[in-house]
């Protein structure tokens, strides 16, 4: 028996697009084998693989053992594997805040009509494109000891502050969401500009002629109408941040002394011990994070549909 997505209930009510349907639904067979193997198959093993010791590599002989929670509650009484827990979404909260402000601001700025304006939007869009790999080895270099921003805090008379800023455990974290907040800005920007462009312009007119200021329009009229690429770059910022790994890899790895260690950049340790069984159980738990991160960002998108 052929299934028919049709048949689904959410097509039930106004089935126009199955009508006029080209393809035969055995098309999505393709994708979605491949799908379940490479992403369903491995969760599930994944969240197998967290209830066991499974310590070594399978060529020496060792089995994974079923030891149910013993690698969940050894997380949460480890004060400092909690740490990365939480240092995790303080990085994740942090980075999202500032990128959707940030990328918000610029993309109200360039959406004005700017002689300039195509220029700055690919400046500010830039570096989203260049790999992680690079921006951590210029930045690297950036807030060394001898260091460009050393060098300017001196040359501004503000020698006091100057310190090796990745390699300080104070400083080491805020600088590193400083450059990842800079990394993806752009790219928060260019969706905030595609909302921004879809907005009828008739509405500010209207609002015009009616007296409203510029910040009444901006809350009534651009907020409501922002709100669909709002979700869209909470969602990706949330989801950069809490499963970072690259940048804070290639500009602290982890250090010092854990100062920057994320869940992402832990579980990579792990594996260099052979520690599978721990690591999977922080995979699993990031997994759950993330998904109530989205879900309940989600269901903001629902209440403001009501």
């Amino acid at each position: 028996m052929e299934w028919d997505i049709c048949s689904a209930p959410i097509f039930r009510k106004d089935n126009r697009m199955c009508n006029k349907k080209i393809y035969k639904t055995y098309f999505t067979f393709p994708a979605l084998f491949f799908y379940i193997l490479l992403f369903i198959i491995p969760v599930i093993l994944n969240f197998g693989y967290s209830f066991t010791n499974w310590n070594a590599i399978k060529m020496t002989g060792e089995t994974a053992k079923f030891i149910g929670f013993d690698n969940y509650i050894d997380i949460f009484q480890d004060s400092e594997l909690f740490m990365v827990i939480v240092r995790t979404l303080i990085f994740a909260a942090v980075t999202t805040v500032f990128k959707n402000v940030i990328g918000f601001l610029l993309a109200l700025a360039l959406n004005e009509g700017l002689k300039t304006k195509n220029i700055l939007r690919a400046i500010f869009f830039l570096p989203a494109m260049l790999s992680p790999l690079i921006i951590g080895l210029i930045f690297g270099s950036i807030f060394m000891k001898a260091g460009f921003a050393n060098q300017l805090l001196t040359a501004l008379g503000l020698e006091e502050l100057t310190k090796a800023w990745l390699t300080t455990k104070s400083t080491a974290l805020g600088t590193t969401m400083f450059v990842e907040i800079w990394r993806q800005v752009g790219f928060n920007m260019v969706i905030y500009l595609a909302g921004l462009q879809l907005i009828d312009k008739s509405y500010y007119e209207a609002a015009a002629v009616d007296g409203a200021n510029k910040r009444q329009q901006l809350r009534y009229i651009t907020l409501p109408r922002i709100l669909p690429s709002l979700i869209i770059n909470l969602l990706l910022a949330l989801s950069q941040g809490l499963k970072a790994f690259d940048i804070v890899f290639v500009l602290t790895g982890g250090g010092p002394n854990g100062a920057t260690e994320l869940i992402n950049t832990l579980v990579f340790n792990q594996f260099g011990k052979k520690l599978y069984g721990m690591s999977a159980a922080y995979g699993v738990i990031l997994f759950i994070i993330t998904a109530i991160a989205g879900l309940l960002v989600l269901r903001l998108r629902d209440n403001s549909d009501d």
